[in-house]
């Protein structure tokens, strides 16, 4: 629990907005690790990927389906997996998504 009153105090004050179903939400924006993606994706799916991915870590007030789209910095991207991070409950305690730019 003070897990998760750290971390929302803290993406509060630093997050950056973005927009998911027209509600606005902070998250941390960062590039992925090679390995993150490695483990995410077989060697052939890799190269089919969008660039620049972006990995955000938010809270688990919501559950972005893949596919759906957000708005960020004045662009649109589509989320392409979510992943839950429980510690050491059942309720997540944060979630990270994978988004590439809608070209």
């Amino acid at each position: 629990m003070i897990i998760h009153q750290c971390l929302r105090g803290w993406l509060n004050r630093y997050g950056e907005p973005f927009t998911l179903r027209s509600e606005v939400r902070r998250g941390l924006f960062v590039q992925p690790p090679a390995g993150l993606l490695r483990w995410l994706y077989h060697s052939t799916e890799l190269e089919m990927l969008p660039y620049p991915l972006w990995l955000v870590l938010f809270l688990p007030d919501i559950y972005p389906l893949p596919d759906e789209t957000l708005d960020w910095r004045g662009e649109s991207y589509r989320v392409l997996r979510v992943l839950d991070f429980r510690y050491p409950d059942p309720n997540p305690l944060y979630r990270l998504m994978l988004i590439a730019p809608i070209n």
